[in-house]
């Protein structure tokens, strides 16, 4: 199916999740003045996507409200300006980190949403994120501690009935360190109405632990992190090629195992979104033949292919052909299939857009992968309890 097939709801939902430009405005007002058009389910959608500031700011731009209720754009408004003060709040405390992490001489690259949210996005309101990503070398682990703990955060766990962070043990600190991509999450209270408890996730690996067959050394992408500034503070990012790596196993590694479909957080557009817009913010500042080299050292092709190919379906090409080319795998039947980590794999009996869109999909999986996630999860259950 193409995207030109969709229905109108889910075409305007796609067309949104990404900045419209001039070119594609009258096809905007088309579908926003259509009178068989459900709003519900446009709404529904892209909340459920995480892009309903995306679509405010678009049909904001394009002077687009005045076609609809008045309590739709406030609605859309609302939700923009509590984001807005949300976001900035979240990086006027990234600042800090910042700022205490160049003192120690630590490279702590930004990634993800708030980074995104502040190199990519139209605007700091327009990315929607909930906490604060970061990525070490675990030889950095000790120093990068004791500078959070010196500006009040905790690593344990946060209980929002309570608003109490209880902290972790030595142990759970330790096993999570071994058997995760991150260390203990580090929190802090905060008296902002929007962002009660401050949340700073360490990523030690770009990629998942396990029965991961993929190996990219952190100690590498800290190398080659390039200086920017964040909030008028210097920071850090990964490089041009680094960044794509990691949102293409970010999102990889969550739209294909069960773990993720149980949770509905496998397909999400703005995932997608975050990719697409990055490669079209810095597209000219990426060398392209470097990135092929680069991702094939590390055995990515089908992660890397698997975003490229699904954000072309959904936004429209931007990849170089040669690119493509040199990472298409000669069997695609992955594209479609899932599974519980380094288990047999499933395929989805539907369509891409279909499932994108279907969020009662978890309850469409092989009844053989709920089986064995619930296996996988008790293992990992008593692993911990051990």
């Amino acid at each position: 199916m193409h995207r030109e097939e969709l229905s109108l709801e889910r075409q305007l939902v796609l067309m949104t999740a990404v900045i419209v430009e001039e070119s594609q405005s009258e096809r905007l007002k088309e579908i926003v003045e259509s009178e068989d058009l459900n709003w519900a389910e446009v709404i529904y959608q892209a909340i459920t996507h995480r892009t309903l500031n995306m679509l405010y700011y678009n049909l904001d731009k394009y002077n687009l409200f005045a076609l609809r209720e008045p309590e739709f754009k406030r609605l859309c408004k609302s939700q923009w300006n509590v984001y807005g003060q949300r976001n900035k709040f979240y990086l006027d405390r990234l600042a800090e980190i910042m700022e205490r992490f160049e003192k120690a001489n630590l490279v702590v690259p930004i990634l993800k949403g708030n980074l995104l949210a502040s190199v990519v996005y139209p605007a700091i309101e327009a990315r929607i994120f909930n906490d604060l990503d970061l990525i070490m070398q675990l030889s950095d682990v000790n120093v990068l501690t004791k500078e959070l703990e010196a500006l009040g955060y905790i690593q344990g766990e946060y209980d929002e009935k309570t608003n109490v962070i209880t902290e972790a043990s030595r142990k759970v600190k330790i096993l999570q360190q071994m058997n995760s991509h991150e260390i203990q999450e580090f929190l802090k209270n905060s008296d902002n109405e929007f962002a009660k408890v401050i949340e700073v996730d360490v990523n030690h690996d770009i990629l998942w632990k396990g029965n991961c067959p993929y190996k990219v050394d952190t100690r590498d992408l800290i190398k080659r992190a390039i200086p920017i500034e964040v909030n008028g503070v210097k920071a850090y990012m990964l490089d041009y090629i680094d960044n794509i790596i990691q949102l293409s196993c970010h999102l990889y590694k969550e739209a294909t195992l069960m773990i993720y479909i149980d949770g509905i957080k496998d397909l999400k557009i703005y995932k997608f979104s975050d990719l697409y817009m990055y490669i079209k913010k810095f597209y000219d500042k990426i060398d392209w033949e470097l990135l092929v080299e680069r991702v094939k050292s590390y055995n990515l092709d089908k992660v890397v292919y698997y975003n490229f190919y699904y954000i072309e379906l959904m936004f429209g090409e931007i990849i170089p052909s040669f690119v493509n080319d040199a990472l298409k795998p000669d069997d695609l039947t992955y594209l479609d299939e899932y599974a519980v980590e380094s288990q047999e794999p499933s395929i989805w009996q539907f369509d891409f857009f279909t499932r994108l869109f279907d969020v009662n999909r978890m309850l469409k999986v092989d009844k053989k992968q709920r089986e064995k996630m619930e296996k996988f999860i008790d293992a990992k259950r008593n692993k911990f309890a051990d």
